[in-house]
């Protein structure tokens, strides 16, 4: 399951924001540094961001219970010469036989 799930935040790191629109649940929260989103505006942030030429999604924990799953791993991410190092924890809910991310949280280095 932790390899399913960090796939899932694989393609929305190097995605865009219909990758966002078709993974976050309807009530999802996205925190990153300086903004708290809802869906919508994760999706709108999404198509607006350059994007990551380069990720690394690695020291994965999977925390369990019943229909939720929380992955917690460490990101790094390259956009030309600059690079972000973060604690990422992404928390999923399953619904309709898929998984959707309902809360995703960065805490930056």
């Amino acid at each position: 399951m932790i390899d399913e799930l960090l796939a899932i935040d694989d393609r929305l790191a190097l995605g865009a924001g219909a990758d966002y629109a078709e993974v976050l649940h309807e009530d999802a929260v996205v925190v990153v540094p300086g903004a708290v989103l809802d869906k919508a505006g994760c999706v709108a942030a999404m198509d607006a961001s350059p994007g990551w030429d380069e990720v690394d999604l690695g020291d994965a924990r999977l925390v369990r219970g019943g229909d939720t799953a929380t992955v917690v791993y460490r990101f790094t991410g390259r956009r030309g010469t600059d690079t972000y190092a973060a604690t990422l924890a992404s928390t999923y809910v399953r619904s309709d036989g898929r998984w959707q991310l309902l809360l995703h949280q960065h805490t930056p280095d």
